[in-house]
């Protein structure tokens, strides 16, 4: 087994670049919880490409995703809108309620072991976390209790890319 690793990030490549490495290794579950997906960048051709590698993959990979404001994803994601339509029982967004959309962190977090965790939405600062499932276990507990108190998330607009 590898030994866990945490690596900070402080600026917004970094974070995308730590999003990449948690993609790359994922192979069963994504867990994400953000406002509203802008800054994870999943609309960026390589990006979508490595989010459907997984969710296409021979495990066939599940994304859960929590958000504050569904608009981006509703009319600004044609690529992700488009795994929706193509993987409709491997993805799943909710809306968080009213009460905790002043929560400002924002989470990707992959079969338990890597994650990358923003300390605050506004600000490019966090960490990677890899192979580290001690470290990550509050941070799972943390997203199934927004996913449980989250609404599912009606999904319109066009589709296309």
């Amino acid at each position: 087994m590898t030994e866990p690793k945490s690596t900070p990030f402080n600026s917004e490549a970094d974070y995308r670049s730590a999003i990449d490495g948690v993609l790359l290794v994922a192979q069963k579950e994504i867990f994400l919880f953000d406002s509203d997906l802008e800054r994870l960048g999943l609309e960026e051709k390589g990006r979508a490409a490595r989010l459907e590698a997984f969710i296409a993959g021979a495990e066939k990979g599940r994304l859960r995703g929590v958000v504050h404001d569904a608009s981006r994803l509703n009319a600004h994601s044609p690529r992700l809108r488009e795994l929706l339509r193509r993987f409709p029982l491997s993805i799943e967004f909710r809306q968080s309620p009213e009460n905790m959309r002043h929560l400002a962190d924002c989470l990707l977090l992959a079969d338990g072991n890597h994650g990358v965790i923003r300390f605050h939405a506004d600000h490019a600062r966090g960490k990677q976390v890899l192979q580290d499932p001690v470290e990550l276990a509050p941070r799972i507990l943390r997203f199934e209790e927004l996913w449980q108190a989250s609404q599912p998330l009606p999904l319109t607009g066009v589709l296309g890319l």
